[in-house]
């Protein structure tokens, strides 16, 4: 099990290494002082994941990535923006820690819990195979016979993960604990300062860490309304949430949030004063958002950057507009090289899944079964503004459209601080259009619309906390007034989501999960690092309120034959159609109907050289591995779990 004291010792590492580079860039790059973290992981991890895939992962690779960022920094000259209060750091750390417990194990005397958001960490899987293996990856869920195939996925923010469990000696699923901790604290950071440096008040990263503490106002409107009434008029399952939903569940997309709102300060910088290191920092953000999720850092960032590129140029500093532009293209062209070995992985994975395009225009759905259905296609497109937004985004939103009523006070007199704003809110807009347009076609799910609102929540945030900041000075009942009673109607699905984070799900499997370590310890004296294990894709699956081969992604640190369907569908280049034949194969051996055809296929077909049996399996009272000349038992737990090699 993850241990507390290893993710409090990898967290630590994160904040030496990627705290102190930023600090050191920020000052450079005359950045506001809370974007340092954020910018020191985003070019740290961009220039270790490059020189990895020369060199493979080492301390020696990591190290020359921090050497070579810290050669950006130097000569030392200037001051960092305004920088933030030391109690605003403590307060994002704090509050940090509310995603990095959901994916800690709680333990109680009915066994080991987990939280609802471990779902989405199944991708630990990924983490452990970069610390035992470096780079480039293999697929640590499926692999054809002969093959070592890469991973179709955007994975720099998992990378990163891996080089915290290395330098801290920290397993995959303390490394990512530790990883999550720290995106939570960079990106609070980063809202923070930024909002502290436009205002210079201490009200300002106050505002911002209080809506980052709230949620939406769905539990409240069936507070008032009813349950019923309140799904009858807005639909339940829009996918959408704020920045305590986003840090516990998909933190790299956060990160790349982040590096987002990065971008759009350094390209502003571009814009007053183009520069060769600025354009060598941008691509290495730009790079890094893209890795840790294409469609925040891919699709968002290529509308938001052609837009903030052609607005900031009639702004440019005169007489410097061609090495704006040149500086610009020349920060696009190294960032494309730097995600070349990536994108090659996700074209490729792409033509193998088949299917249409990975990305569809079509407007977000609203409003329920209230609306009739010929008026609610129409509605839903001015709804995505008028009610979505503010249900799920309630603080940020309430707060940036107090911004805008008085925006000619809140406008930076200083021409930097005017491009920047201009730069934030065209990300912010890109990024809200996006959501509301674009729909990703693969899988069940929307997640091109979940995530490509992170930017624009990230500025609205920023705006709310400036916003509200700036009119205290004179109006403090006002601004006092408006955010209280938002931050109040807000909290209850903030404290909510909290909970669930560090009580975690119940499950009648708690007591089997907390035994399953000594199972995996099994299995892994009987197969070497580089070997492939297969076990019941839907072993424990009761621990999760959605079935995923938790067990075998948090504790096995070993590769599998076929991880399970979910996990598949992100990692795996191959057709649905065959994706669930081989998952429908795999349920049918575990269970003990499987064929001889799909034995064979388990013997020769995937890779397999380890078999684990469990007691809970159906196959267990009538085992189709005993009597098979091509499997070897190898250990056996009386009542518990039969470990079997494949004979060569």
């Amino acid at each position: 099990m993850a241990s507390s004291l290893s993710v409090a010792f990898c967290a630590l590492a994160g904040l030496l290494l990627w705290g102190g580079l930023g600090w050191l860039l920020a000052r450079r790059l005359r950045l506001p002082g809370g974007c340092a973290p954020a910018l020191g992981w985003a070019a740290q991890n961009a220039a270790a994941l490059a020189l990895a895939q020369l060199f493979g992962l080492s301390l020696w690779t990591m190290m020359g990535a921090a050497a070579l960022v810290a050669l950006l920094a130097w000569p030392r000259r200037g001051e960092a923006g305004a920088g933030l209060p030391a109690w605003a750091y403590a307060a994002a750390a704090v509050l940090a820690l509310s995603p990095a417990f959901a994916i800690l194990p709680k333990f109680s005397e009915d066994g080991v819990a987990l939280a609802a958001a471990i779902y989405d960490h199944s991708k630990i899987a990924l983490v452990a195979e970069f610390i035992r293996h470096g780079i480039p990856p293999i697929n640590p869920v499926f692999a054809e016979p002969g093959t070592t195939p890469g991973v179709g996925y955007y994975y720099l923010w998992h990378f990163g993960a891996a080089q915290l469990g290395r330098l801290a000696g920290g397993s995959a699923w303390e490394a990512d604990a530790a990883a999550t901790w720290f995106t939570g604290f960079a990106t609070l950071s980063l809202m923070a300062g930024i909002a502290f440096h436009f205002v210079r008040s201490r009200v300002a990263p106050l505002v911002v860490l209080l809506a980052c503490a709230t949620g939406s106002l769905r539990p409240i409107l069936a507070w008032v309304f009813g349950e019923a009434a309140r799904d009858h008029a807005i639909r339940t399952a829009t996918g959408l949430g704020g920045w305590l939903v986003q840090a516990s569940w998909s933190p790299h997309h956060l990160a790349s949030g982040g590096c987002a709102v990065l971008a759009a300060l350094l390209l502003a910088r571009l814009a007053a004063q183009p520069s060769a290191r600025v354009a060598v920092v941008l691509a290495l953000v730009m790079a890094a958002g893209f890795g840790s999720s294409v469609w925040v850092g891919g699709v968002v960032m290529a509308f938001a950057g052609v837009a903030m590129g052609l607005v900031l140029l009639p702004v440019a500093r005169p007489g410097w507009r061609d090495l704006y532009l040149l500086a610009g293209g020349a920060a696009a062209l190294g960032a494309a090289a730097l995600i070349a070995p990536m994108v090659a992985e996700m074209v490729a994975a792409g033509h193998a899944r088949g299917g249409g395009p990975p990305v569809i225009i079509d407007h977000v759905r609203v409003l329920g079964e209230a609306v009739p259905e010929s008026l609610r296609r129409i509605l839903d497109a001015p709804a995505y503004w008028l009610v979505l937004l503010v249900v799920d985004f309630p603080v940020a939103v309430i707060g940036a459209v107090f911004a805008l009523r008085h925006w000619r006070r809140l406008s930076p007199r200083h021409p930097q601080g005017s491009l920047d704003a201009t730069a934030l809110a065209l990300l912010a807009l890109a990024s809200l259009l996006c959501g509301w347009l674009l729909v990703s076609t693969a899988g069940e799910n929307n997640d091109l619309g979940w995530r490509a609102v992170v930017p624009g929540l990230l500025v609205l945030t920023i705006a709310a906390g400036a916003a509200v900041a700036s009119t205290w000075r004179s109006r403090p009942w006002l601004a006092g007034g408006v955010m209280a009673l938002a931050i109040l109607a807000a909290a209850p699905d903030g404290i909510d989501i909290l909970g669930g984070n560090i009580r975690g799900v119940p499950s009648t499997q708690s007591r089997d999960f907390a035994e399953a370590p000594e199972m995996w310890a099994a299995v892994r004296r009987h197969a070497a690092p580089d070997e492939r294990v297969i076990n019941n894709p839907r072993l424990l699956r009761r621990v999760t309120p959605w079935e995923v081969n938790i067990s075998w992604a948090l504790l096995s640190d070993r590769r599998s034959c076929f991880g399970g369907l979910e996990i598949a569908l992100a990692f795996v280049a191959m057709p649905p159609d065959r994706r669930h034949a081989i998952w429908e194969a795999m349920l049918r051996v575990f269970d003990g109907s499987g064929t001889a055809e799909d034995l064979t296929a388990l013997a020769t077909g995937y890779g397999c050289r380890v078999v684990l049996l469990a007691a809970s399996d159906g196959a267990w009272s009538r085992d189709p591995f005993a009597a098979d000349p091509r499997f070897r038992l190898v250990e056996a737990q009386d009542g518990r779990w039969r470990i079997y090699r494949v004979v060569d």
